[in-house]
């Protein structure tokens, strides 16, 4: 009994911990954490929300990120199956090399989870997490290179799923 103690008074301080290193960016529809050592960009840039950039060590040849793309529906008629449908269908006809590896709804989360690869300039592996609300998707990603994917996964589902709609 005293183990679990400690060992539940010791995760509940590294969760604190860990917290105090995260910062939270609001927007009126949506709220996300990420790492102090991440960097923030709004500019919109690759029709983007926001991307957040991991810190590029000497030896990197990429910059990790994780960004938000929303898709205005309205009037389109889709459905989150509809649109995860178009969206997978996209990656295997029009990514050099589209590979869907992974692909489940989340009931709990309500969202779809995709994790897939391709060659956008360069291979690269994605983690997806798709909101759908009112009448607009929402599209969460984590962008790595394959070789780094499980190095950054554990941070970059940190961040995926700090993310909630408002």
């Amino acid at each position: 009994m005293k183990f679990k103690f400690t060992l539940l008074l010791f995760v509940v301080t590294m969760v604190c911990y860990a917290q105090d290193d995260f910062i939270k960016y609001e927007k009126n529809n949506y709220e996300i954490s990420y790492p102090k050592s991440w960097q923030l960009d709004t500019t919109g840039q690759m029709d983007s929300s926001f991307i957040l950039f991991s810190g590029l060590d000497a030896d990197d040849k990429f910059n990790e990120n994780v960004n938000l793309t929303i898709q205005n529906l309205k009037g389109k008629d889709f459905t989150m199956e509809s649109f995860v449908e178009l969206s997978l269908s996209q990656i295997k006809r029009m990514i050099p090399n589209g590979k869907v590896i992974e692909n489940s709804f989340n009931a709990a989360k309500n969202r779809q989870e995709v994790i897939w690869s391709g060659d956008i300039q360069q291979a690269l592996k994605f983690k997806q997490y798709y909101y759908f609300k009112d009448e607009k998707a929402y599209i969460l990603t984590l962008t790595t290179l394959p070789e780094t994917f499980l190095q950054f996964e554990t941070t970059g589902n940190n961040i995926l799923n700090s993310f909630q709609l408002k």
